[in-house]
């Protein structure tokens, strides 16, 4: 990826991957406990690979880098750093986590799981578990907006869906913005 990222001159870089590229820090809430559904899951492995890749981000000065991630079953809108560690380290890059569309119905909340983690971790900007849904993303010159969209129900014909929330990333600024 190093290579295209530096060969890129597009003004906005998405890049669409399937596991948590942010860290998820576990450790204060479950001690030597790794979730391997994740860049993070595998100690000596894959964080060495996401700080590989988001260094090469940083080196090739990519515009606006911004990672769509799916495959979670949960909500996430994240700003992604070289060093997790240091809540002041700077941003390089968005992370935007879609939910599951259907996967566990109506009845299967995630949230409660991974919510007492959450404010262990600033670089998580926003965090559901519960609702399915999908995002809708507008790109224009100036900026990306993502439109957080959830359904009320996908077990019931029904079901509506609703906008929770709304987020830009602007050009030339890594880092989401709620709006």
């Amino acid at each position: 990826m190093a290579r295209g990222f530096e060969e890129s001159s597009a003004r906005w870089n998405i890049v669409a991957q399937q596991l948590l590229l942010a860290e998820l820090e576990h450790e204060t809430i479950q001690p030597n406990w790794f979730w391997n559904d994740a860049w993070d899951g595998y100690p000596g492995r894959l964080p060495l690979a996401r700080k590989r890749l988001l260094t090469d981000v940083v080196a090739a000065k990519l515009r606006n880098p911004v990672f769509l991630t799916g495959d979670w079953h949960s909500t996430f809108v994240n700003d992604l750093k070289l060093d997790f560690s240091d809540p002041r380290a700077r941003t390089v890059a968005t992370e935007f986590v879609t939910p599951a569309i259907t996967t566990g119905g109506d009845g299967t909340p995630y949230g409660p799981y991974y919510a007492p983690m959450i404010p262990f971790n600033p670089h998580i900007k926003y965090y559901d578990g519960d609702p399915r849904g999908y995002f809708k993303a507008t790109v224009t010159h100036n900026q990306m907006r993502v439109d957080l969209r959830f359904v009320t129900s996908v077990e019931n014909a029904g079901g509506t869906g609703y906008t929770q929330g709304s987020w830009i990333v602007e050009d030339g600024r890594p880092g989401a913005q709620r709006i």
